[in-house]
């Protein structure tokens, strides 16, 4: 790790609460909390943020919307919608169907209940998709948590944070 990384990493520890150990890992950040679980093949997560609103994720080596694996979910009726995008540029993010991709959520569950909403959703380490993320155990990326007021997807973000981020080995 670099030394602006480890820098960046340190400033973000102190604003964000990390938890867990051994393949799972918990940070919360103005709200929205994160956690992860693996397996061999998928990263299994929980999101969880104070709207009645779509909650999103996303992932990029770098700092920045563009170019990230962006995943979008909102709860309707108590149904849960989600959709699998690739940000081409700002304020330009397409649905990997419509790149010749395909949507790799698996969504395991979705509640609104209070003032949040939480889901909880499988995403492949590497789908072979090239608009995905490819998520490697150790390898430093942005985590982009983000939520809106409003369900449709179009709607811009009211908080949107970036995170450096590591997946954490079971071993």
């Amino acid at each position: 790790m670099s030394l602006r990384s480890l820098k960046k990493y340190v400033f973000y520890t102190c604003l964000c609460a990390f938890t867990g150990l051994y393949g799972q890992q918990t940070i919360t950040v103005s709200g929205i909390s994160f956690t992860y679980a693996l397996t061999p093949t998928d990263l299994e997560c929980t999101v969880t943020a104070p709207t009645q609103g779509w909650v999103g994720v996303g992932f990029n080596e770098k700092n920045t919307i563009v170019g990230s694996d962006l995943l979008l979910f909102h709860v309707v009726d108590g149904k849960t919608t989600s959709t699998d995008m690739y940000v081409k540029g700002l304020g330009n993010p397409i649905k990997d169907s419509h790149l010749g991709g395909q949507n790799s959520i698996q969504v395991l569950h979705g509640k609104e209940e209070g003032h949040s909403t939480t889901i909880r959703f499988s995403i492949p380490l590497n789908s072979g998709d090239p608009n995905d993320f490819i998520h490697e155990i150790g390898k430093e990326f942005w985590l982009i948590l983000a939520y809106s007021v409003e369900d449709d997807f179009e709607h811009h973000s009211r908080v949107r944070k970036h995170i450096p981020f590591r997946l954490l080995d079971a071993n």
